[in-house]
């Protein structure tokens, strides 16, 4: 047997050995698990003492299996009423990188109030564990004897080993990581990548180009100068030239903002034709015979008299465009038809629309016909989001933020602000022409057609308008774009010709001549098989969860393209939480923050140290949630932040302690490789008279004069080769699929990927350098190669500074913005390491609050 295995080295067994321990029944499982649970035969009945059986109605054990690694759960299918024989052919593609012992299979009998154990079955991962030296494989330089292979198993068991509790019969295959091929393009997803697309790349709401001058691309990376959009005012042009369509999702519109500000609102005033506020221009169009249709979250807790606990402005919109042409919906998230009443209730209040776009048709510029533009990202059109990288917290409160003074991080005595701060805000957009814009159309059709089903003759046929053509639609930008969604059938209508592609396992795989029949106890079938293959042959597009369709691939496109990295990762997000399996406190693990980012981003790192190669991880979030930082809710996410941080950091240390005890004269730190940055601003004392203070916090930042800027973005850049921008962030909420409905798309350009040697120097590198220069307020070369340590100790330098400035008792203007993150972490006397508060913080609290810094 001959075999060559892609991307592979002998770091292999280090980072079993950094992950595992001494731990000999465990391993390091990262890849992708495929499982199908196929069937089950003879179950026992536990529904024979039912009130239904007790009255001669028929009624058996409902059935379902779910399957674990530890307390993580991989999956979970549809229940089978009143079969004692189910017969399920689900298959799960289950990306994986867990240290565990094995797979623990159990199956249940659904009932109302608790649900009753019909068996289990137990299978260890050494099973799944085959290395390429002792299956036989000749090694040829590309493949190393201690490489994982491929391994599949096919079993008929008897539950609990007691042929009365009946059998169970699945299959289980473990695809290593570096077997997998990792195309640009993440294959088995609902939206596959469209082709012929002109990007355009936003920075805040408004970008006013004071930021320093960026060039890149060519030769010599200076062939270009970076010229920014400006997003609010491209959507209000976008808006004013639609013709046909204006489709708006948002978890908050507010109606009363204004899209321009300044010289160009006034001018708009008094000259334009379309008002730049959002809600009349919204009227002004569907008056014009433009169909807008406005779909906005419905605040579970708001009404006529309370505007609920999110502030989203759902009543004010509801009553706005009551009796208008306009289309507007306001719908909750559902909760599922086994749900109590009360978690259906917890589900609409706990979680949320959160997607954000708008699509219109517009003219081409050369007016030969007509195109589909999406505006996609992580802003929302409502109160607060204007801003631009200077950042202001009092000076504008006379002008530009006079009537959108907002504040969400402390308490104010009045809406809107008026002595001040108002805060500032950081966030991330982005906008397609051209092919791509049919996905977002069909996303927003999708939701459209499950939420408001009465108005669905509203949407707007793409065919009629000549739009639904991705030829028709191409454009001479280059890009190719994929959108991916968190969003399930419960809100959601699933196009039923790219659901699922059902295939039978028997007449493919398991026809297969490369079986082996492996003799075994409590079971009727056992056989197994090895592979040097990676090809995975996607038999659906869609999880399934109890059932239901899951669209979860904003999750696995995040996985697929941190695998793919080469030279680092650059993330912005409003909250990072997640792998709550690596966390140090078992306790704390319950919580099943499950979403593999932070364990996939540790791994990568480890791999790389393990390899002796550079790598740098930037990760960009706000200095404490939005919210009052001493509050409940804030301190507990935080400390769910600081479980997830300390574990990466605890791991990423472990390694390269390993790494230097086996290389003499190596000498590298946790911050070679991984840090964390927040962005805060300050203003000098002014002339201009505002309002009087009116509550103590208000008093204490009139002194400070200085705010964190909020990062609100949702963005990872990878090699400056793709950019992944949406509405998601990372935690479990966001990428569960079942929680709160997200979008993402991720752009890339085909003629400029990343190689071994380089990243990318297209415009993605561009913006990338772009969003640098402006937190940091230079452009510097060592930034074009973030790999490099010089621009990892750069950036941490430009931090420190920065901090030294925030916190100092004199208030100063602030035109550089990125901080390090309010901890640090601390390794002494050879310890595992520990995150702490950061030097000069008084009583390891945020600056002007009562919040921990390492939560509660």
């Amino acid at each position: 047997m001959r075999a060559v295995i892609k991307n592979s080295s002998s770091k292999t067994r280090k980072l079993r050995e950094f992950f595992c321990g001494n731990l000999s029944d465990h391993e390091l499982i990262w890849g992708v698990l495929h499982i199908k649970i196929i069937e089950c035969q003879g179950l026992r009945n536990k529904d024979k003492n039912t009130f239904r059986s007790i009255a001669c109605v028929p009624d058996l054990s409902d059935p379902y299996v779910t399957a674990w690694l530890g307390d993580y759960r991989l999956l979970k299918t549809r229940t089978i009423n009143n079969d004692l024989d189910p017969v399920f052919n689900e298959d799960f593609y289950c990306p994986v990188a867990h240290v565990t012992n094995g797979i623990l299979f159990k199956v249940y009998d659904q009932d109302r109030f608790y649900d009753d154990k019909l068996g289990k079955y137990f299978l260890p991962i050494m099973e799944l564990i085959k290395t390429a030296g002792n299956c036989g494989v000749v090694t040829d330089g590309k493949i190393h004897p201690e490489d994982l292979m491929r391994v599949g198993v096919h079993k008929v068991v008897h539950l609990d080993g007691k042929k009365s509790h009946g059998s169970l019969e699945f299959f289980a295959e473990f695809i290593p990581v570096h077997l997998i091929e990792h195309t640009v393009e993440v294959p088995g997803l609902y939206f596959k990548k469209s082709e012929g697309n002109e990007v355009q790349f936003y920075m805040n709401a408004d970008d006013n180009g004071s930021s320093p001058d960026v060039r890149y691309g060519g030769p010599n990376d200076d062939e270009k100068l970076w010229k920014p959009p400006r997003l609010w005012r491209d959507i209000y042009d976008a808006i004013c030239n639609a013709r046909h369509l204006i489709y708006i999702v948002g978890w908050s519109v507010d109606v009363e903002q204004y899209l321009l500000r300044g010289a160009e609102l006034e001018e708009a005033k008094q000259t334009g034709k379309y008002s730049p506020r959002i809600g009349d221009l919204l009227i002004q169009k569907s008056e014009e015979g433009v169909v807008v249709n406005l779909m906005q979250w419905d605040d579970y807790t708001s009404n006529f008299f309370f505007p609920g606990m999110m502030g989203s402005h759902d009543e004010k919109s509801r009553a706005f465009f009551s009796s208008t042409k306009v289309n507007s919906v306001f719908v909750h998230t559902v909760g599922g038809s086994s749900n109590t009443f009360s978690e259906h209730q917890n589900k609409m209040i706990g979680f949320t629309h959160h997607q954000k776009f708008v699509v219109v048709d517009a003219p081409k510029e050369n007016g030969t016909g007509l195109e589909l533009k999406a505006f996609i990202g992580g802003i929302d059109l409502t109160e607060g989001r204007w801003d631009n990288n200077t950042h202001p917290l009092f000076r504008t409160l006379r002008h530009e933020h006079k009537t959108d003074a907002y504040n969400g991080c402390f308490l104010f005595g009045r809406s809107p602000v008026i002595a001040g701060p108002r805060e500032p805000w950081h966030d991330i957009h982005s906008c397609v022409t051209g092919p791509e814009a049919i996905n977002i159309v069909q996303a927003f059709s999708e939701r459209w057609m499950r939420q408001a089903p009465n108005l669905s003759g509203e949407l707007i046929n793409l065919r009629n308008l000549m739009l639904d053509s991705p030829g028709a639609l191409q454009k001479e930008g280059g890009y190719c774009a994929q959108t991916s969604r968190s969003i399930d059938g419960r809100v959601n209508y699933f196009d039923r010709s790219v659901r699922q592609t059902e295939k039978n396992l028997r007449t493919s795989l398991m026809a297969s001549s490369a079986w082996q029949i492996v003799d075994e106890p409590n079971t009727e079938l056992s056989r197994r098989f090895e592979s040097t293959s990676g090809k995975i042959d996607f038999t659906r597009v869609l999880d399934y969860k109890k059932g239901r369709p899951v669209d979860s691939s904003i999750h696995t496109t995040m996985i697929h393209h941190i695998r793919r990295a080469k030279h680092f990762i650059y993330i912005e997000s409003q909250y990072f939480m997640g792998s709550s399996f690596m966390w140090s406190n078992s306790s704390d693990r319950k919580v099943r923050c499950n979403n593999l980012v932070p364990a996939e981003i540790t791994l990568k790192i480890c791999s790389k140290i393990a390899a002796g190669e550079k790598f740098s991880v930037y990760i960009l979030l706000p200095m404490w949630p939005e919210g009052v930082a001493g509050s409940k809710q804030v301190q507990d996410i935080i400390y769910w932040q600081r479980s997830t941080i300390e574990s990466m950091f605890k791991k990423v240390h472990a390694a390269l302690v390993q790494r230097m005890q086996q290389s003499i004269g190596e000498n590298s730190k946790c911050s070679d490789y991984l840090n964390f940055y927040c962005l805060g601003t300050r203003e000098a004392p002014s002339t201009i008279r505002l309002g009087i203070p009116s509550s103590k916090d208000e008093r204490i930042l009139a002194l400070t004069r200085r705010h964190q800027v909020y990062v609100h973005s949702k963005m990872m850049i990878v090699d400056d080769e793709v950019a992944c921008i949406g509405s998601a962030n990372i935690n479990q909420r966001s990428l569960d699929g079942c929680r709160d409905s997200e979008i993402m798309t991720t752009y890339w350009h085909e003629d400029h990927l990343a190689t071994d040697e380089s990243i990318a120097h297209h415009d993605i590198h561009g913006y990338r350098l772009h969003i640098w220069a402006s937190l940091t307020g230079l452009m510097d070369n060592s930034f074009r190669n973030p790999s490099d340590r010089e621009c990892v100790k750069l950036m941490n330098s430009i931090a420190s500074r920065n901090w030294e400035i925030y916190l100092a008792e004199e208030p100063v203007d602030m035109t550089s913005h990125l901080l390090p993150s309010p901890f640090e972490f601390i390794v002494e006397n050879g310890n595992e390491g520990e995150l702490r508060p950061r030097r000069g913080l008084y009583k390891g609290r945020f600056p002007d609050t009562h919040g921990n810094v390492l939560g509660a």
